[in-house]
């Protein structure tokens, strides 16, 4: 008795294309290591990349069109800036902002279905998110890293979820280097975030999956961190 050896579900073949540009610029600084870099990403048809905010091509953002069982009409657009400026022999700040908009091949504005028809996919999403982490350095192996950070996003037709979050870690560097990337550090890290409420009530951080709907998460621990190379 054979058995069937074919797939259960034919996926029907598909294209797309990703395109990139990234702008890097040192800058002059009494400690070296200052730069601004600049780059956009967009992505189009299943190879869009937009899912998860990951530059992966093979995660393809939202639905297809089920009229073209295609997904020709979907993109990723991803926009990023971060810059490093050692403003001393006391201080670096570093800053980011990355911006992602992504639509699906579907029409719908929501949610729409996959190939099995499932009711489960966000056809549109919007993101932005900016940060600014300094570092002062207290001396060569002790530095002070205090960061602010703000996210907001925005599935489908929902309303938006935002999130404000401020850090503040003392960080042992023991190879006593004025040097943002200096490395291993040992750190105490403080973190306090505030959700707004639509954030708060569908749980819309890792925090809050564990933690249940609140306005506030607290966070109090010890990290390591080091490179191999």
């Amino acid at each position: 008795m054979s058995t069937d050896t074919v797939s259960a579900y034919n996926y029907p073949s598909d294209i797309g294309f990703v395109a990139g540009a990234k702008y890097f610029r040192n800058l002059s600084t009494v400690l070296p290591g200052s730069f601004n870099a600049t780059s956009i990403r967009l992505g189009t048809g299943i190879a869009n990349g937009g899912d998860g905010g990951s530059s992966k091509t093979f995660l393809t953002y939202g639905g297809p069109n089920l009229e073209t069982n295609s997904f020709r009409k979907a993109y990723s657009l991803a926009v990023t800036e971060t810059f490093l400026w050692n403003i001393n022999k006391a201080y670096s700040l570093n800053a980011y902002g990355i911006f992602t908009k992504s639509q699906g091949a579907s029409d719908s504005l929501n949610k729409t279905p996959d190939y099995l028809g499932k009711q489960s996919l966000f056809n549109r999403k919007t993101d932005f998110s900016i940060g600014a982490r300094g570092t002062w350095y207290l001396t060569n192996w002790l530095h002070l890293l205090h960061e602010l950070d703000f996210a907001w996003r925005k599935d489908g037709t929902q309303e938006f979820a935002q999130m404000t979050k401020f850090t503040i870690a003392p960080a042992i560097a023991p190879a006593a280097r004025r040097d943002v990337w200096t490395r291993p550090h040992f750190r105490l890290v403080y973190s306090l975030a505030h959700y707004n409420k639509f954030a708060a009530d569908n749980l819309y951080s890792p925090y809050l999956a564990q933690s249940g709907s609140r306005s506030w998460g607290h966070y109090l621990g010890v990290k390591a961190e080091w490179w191999i190379w």
